[in-house]
């Protein structure tokens, strides 16, 4: 997880000083020309100390950092803002002022979160939940001298609060509630909120027949306790591509098709949804009540994810389901490697089909 308080290095701490003298001067972020002129005279290249600030955040959101400016990828625009975030006050050290701010404008999160409690006694209509930000100040004594700073700052806090301009006025923003007491407590639930998770640990994969074995046992497990066989064999030429290692991106596909049209035909009652997968977990419920249902649930959630990664070969835009999918199943993104992401998702596949066999085979009556 990218760390938004760790110190700086003097090349950032030079840009977050030159932002911040004029910011706190003017009340206005200075243009990327001024920032890149004095960085140069200070012996910094001002683009590369911007691209160097640890940010979080993914496609699906956008990129948090303690610096931040408008431009095309990594060139700024010259003649727009360069910006200080929370993170980017709280390396601004020894100044009262900017202590005053940032401790300020967190207050006015705590207090934007208090504010969305009115939704829960308002199920069917929208209560108003935006906190005036003018009249805030006064109720909590904040210097009005400060205001107009804080509104600049609120305006690029969107994991705090979502700031209206036009209105002066806020409310919570990505994260679920703010309730920190310190700036530092809340950079940290930034970073943890942005962070993709931290993939799973590799599985070993060394057997090449170890997926058609788990298929084989769930399935003779299955008419050995339930009376009824469950996997619909495909043509031999076709399953026999599970056991085979893949070189490139086709061979990748081919056994993903392969693996998810196998747990798509499982042969499991009804037609609603229209996968036999997707059928397992109430069917084996239904059946054996016993059974673990926590295991068979997180067994057909992460099998169903081998089938979203498949599709990504047809729909290929990223959404949230698909980067979801290939944190847990160990895969980047995009895929690289395909005979290790091929590896990885059949050491899952294998995994979650003997969890299965498993549950079923302690649940037998």
């Amino acid at each position: 997880m990218n760390s938004l308080i760790d110190p700086l290095d003097e090349g950032q701490q030079c840009l977050v000083d030159i932002v911040w003298s004029t910011f706190a001067e003017h009340g206005r972020f200075p243009a990327f020309f001024y920032v890149e002129y004095v960085m140069r005279r200070n012996g910094h290249d001002a683009a590369a100390v911007l691209s160097s600030f640890p940010a979080v955040g993914t496609l699906l959101t956008r990129r948090y950092r303690a610096v931040d400016w408008w431009g095309a990828g990594h060139s700024p625009d010259r003649d727009g803002p360069v910006v200080l975030t929370m993170a980017g006050l709280y390396h601004v050290h020894d100044d009262p002022t900017a202590k005053v701010i940032r401790d300020a404008l967190l207050a006015f999160m705590r207090e934007c979160s208090r504010e969305q409690e009115a939704i829960l006694a308002s199920p069917f209509t929208m209560p108003p939940v935006d906190l005036d930000l003018d009249m805030y100040v006064k109720v909590a004594g904040v210097p009005g001298a400060y205001v107009g700073h804080m509104a600049e700052v609120a305006k690029h806090e969107w994991p705090g609060v979502r700031y209206n301009e036009g209105s002066r006025s806020g409310h919570l923003g990505w994260l679920g509630e703010v309730e920190f007491a310190t700036v530092e407590d809340y950079l940290v639930s930034v970073s943890a909120a942005l962070s993709p998770p931290e993939p799973p640990a590799a599985l070993s994969y060394a057997e090449p027949r170890a997926l058609l074995r788990a298929i084989n046992f769930l399935d003779v497990t299955s008419e050995l306790v339930l009376g009824s066989r469950l996997v619909a064999r495909p043509p031999m030429d076709r399953s026999s591509l599970l056991a085979l290692d893949v070189e490139d991106e086709a061979g990748f596909h081919a056994g993903l098709v392969v693996l998810t049209e196998i747990l798509r035909d499982f042969k499991v009652p009804g037609s609603t949804p229209p996968s036999g997968l997707g059928r397992l977990e109430s069917h084996l419920v239904g059946l054996l009540p016993t059974i673990d249902r926590a295991v068979v649930h997180q067994a057909v959630e992460r099998l169903d994810q081998i089938r979203i990664v498949r599709n990504s070969a047809v729909h290929p835009k990223p959404s949230s389901r698909l980067l979801t999918a290939h944190q847990a199943l160990g895969l980047p993104f995009p895929v690289r490697d395909f005979a290790a992401a091929w590896d990885s998702v059949r050491a899952h596949a294998e995994r979650e089909l003997s969890r299965v066999q498993e549950a079923v085979q302690a649940a037998r009556p």
